[in-house]
């Protein structure tokens, strides 16, 4: 079955260049004549599913790039990284940026993988279960709308291609950019398809698949994204509450007791799909359902010079910020955690804990939220790592309901009020669900609720690649980072200080979202340049 992801991959990549033939030494339209003849088994069906769902574990997505080294985390983290100096994760964004041109190839080329797999998955000549039909159909669908999630919150409008590739011919690969809401439209449209035919979370069993508290957890996330700005679409706010609800409503979903175990779950390969409902899967020696190794920990974990197998290799490219660190209170489990009081040198070639006194600054520590020691897989490589990274958490499901509750109705109930709460309960060490009069936030009203709100996402989903769509969909993401410019020390010179302020001083309005690359803008004659790019 390797030719199959041959293909897949060869497929996959007509659509991102004009010119393949160019570069590779095939006949394109030979390849895609194929794609309507791959899949006669179940098998085969379930082989090219997961090639679309292993397009997210590409190095140019969440196995390398995106972890830590492209601005996601906006106001809340910095990248300290010389080898990305002046580039995308210094906010020095240029439209030829590699990395954002390898973005957008990567989600056109799942994009790609799941068009050929929905327009095949209705084969009549493959003997399968209708229901196991459906559920193929169904994610496919799903992981096809999260590609597209992924490229409208990053560029706006994108185009929108729903069908394989029928030839290599111009007409066909070039299409027009379709407007932000036609995409959302789209992505509306599949995830609600898909929520019918995917299964349950609690027969699913794993956050490494698509399940229907996948699909409505991440349909609360797009139109959460449609109520804020630039689309301001507040009747949405109503719909984020409706499907978070849905998952609220299943009775199956639970918070882990421990803030912690939640990313030794992921350290160590195990799931719990109670907290973690939808994750990206990696594997260190390169075995699992899509074979894929990644960097989580090695580029977002407390960073460690010495390869071992002990705490394992990290290059540490994030820093938080006084910001970040501020936000959390003494109590709250979370900030050590995440904002990591300690750091590791090199002693005789042994990692040797070094603690941060308590007068440096919060500047120079780390993402202590992937941390390395607790991988089991032996040897701990210098450039791999096993562990999963979230996409969504049941955190941030009663956070998205909290939220668009008070957005909606311009105040909290007691839903709303309790689910933060929860939140906020086990951060501090305390059960969830039981009240804590003590440290309750009680504050009804709408302004308060939700300036609690929003300082209680960071605390909890701070470097899971959330922080820059929120701050632009509250429209604060160009004042907040001007505001985190200022307050870095201006006259000091340690090499973190000067980092720090390089990235905060190079946003522009602008950046809240990324030029149309250049290469595409050269091959696709119908595409149309962001503004001010």
């Amino acid at each position: 079955m390797k030719n199959i992801f041959k293909k897949i991959a060869i497929i996959g990549s007509l659509f991102l260049t004009a010119s393949c033939n160019d570069i590779l030494d095939v006949n394109p339209s030979k390849y895609v004549m194929e794609k309507d003849t791959y899949y006669s088994t179940e098998a085969e069906l379930n082989y090219a599913l997961n090639g679309v769902y292993a397009a997210l574990a590409d190095g140019n997505l969440y196995g390398n790039n995106m972890l830590g080294r492209m601005g996601l985390e906006a106001d809340e983290a910095y990248e300290d990284y010389s080898s990305d100096e002046n580039s995308v994760g210094d906010y020095n964004v240029e439209s030829t940026e590699p990395k954002i041109q390898n973005y957008w190839r990567s989600c056109y080329t799942g994009i790609d993988r799941a068009n050929n797999l929905l327009a095949n998955v209705d084969n009549a000549d493959i003997a399968i279960d209708n229901s196991k039909r459906d559920d193929i159909r169904g994610q496919a669908l799903f992981l096809r709308a999260y590609y597209y999630l992924m490229l409208v919150t990053r560029f706006q409008g994108v185009p929108i291609i729903l069908k394989p590739i029928a030839n290599a011919n111009a007409a066909e690969l070039q299409q027009p950019r379709a407007t932000g809401r036609e995409v959302y439209a789209q992505i509306l449209e599949d995830m609600e398809k898909a929520a019918a035919w995917v299964k349950p979370a609690s027969q699913v069993g794993t956050g490494g698949r698509v399940s229907k508290s996948a699909v409505w957890g991440l349909l609360a996330r797009v139109n959460l994204y449609l109520a804020g700005y630039p689309y301001n679409e507040q009747e949405r706010y109503k719909d984020a509450m409706v499907y978070a609800g849905r998952v609220i409503d299943e009775h199956f979903h639970a918070l882990n007791p421990s803030y912690q175990q939640v990313f030794i779950n992921y350290a160590q390969d195990k799931y719990d799909i109670r907290e973690s409902i939808f994750e990206v899967e990696f594997f260190s020696d390169g075995t699992g359902v899509y074979p894929a190794s990644g960097m989580v920990g090695r580029n977002n974990g407390i960073r460690n010079p010495v390869i071992d197998d002990v705490i394992g290799y990290a290059q540490g490219v994030l820093r938080s910020t006084d910001y970040l660190y501020g936000l959390y209170s003494a109590s709250d489990v979370r900030r050590d955690w995440n904002v990591a009081p300690f750091y590791y040198v090199n002693n005789n070639d042994v990692a040797t804990v070094t603690n941060w006194g308590a007068t440096d600054s919060k500047y120079q520590r780390f993402c202590g939220k992937f941390r390395r020691e607790y991988e089991t897989v032996l040897p701990k490589l210098q450039s791999q790592t096993p562990q999963n990274f979230p996409i969504l958490r049941y955190s941030d499901v009663l956070l998205m309901y909290a939220e668009a509750y008070n957005e909606y109705f311009k105040g909290a109930d007691n839903n709303a009020l309790e689910y933060l709460n929860m939140v906020k309960r086990r951060g501090l060490g305390l059960n969830p669900t039981t009240a804590s009069p003590g440290t309750d936030f009680t504050d009804r009203s709408y302004t308060a609720f939700q300036r609690e709100v929003r300082e209680e996402r960071p605390r909890e989903l701070c470097f899971e690649m959330l922080r820059k769509n929120d701050v632009v969909r509250w429209n604060v993401f160009y004042d907040n980072m001007v505001v985190r410019e200022a307050e870095t020390p201006q006259t000091f010179t340690s090499s973190y200080y000067v980092r720090a302020r390089r990235y905060f001083r190079s946003v522009e309005p602008k950046d809240m979202w990324w030029p149309i690359p250049s290469y595409e803008m050269g091959v696709n004659k119908k595409l149309v340049q962001n503004q001010g790019w």
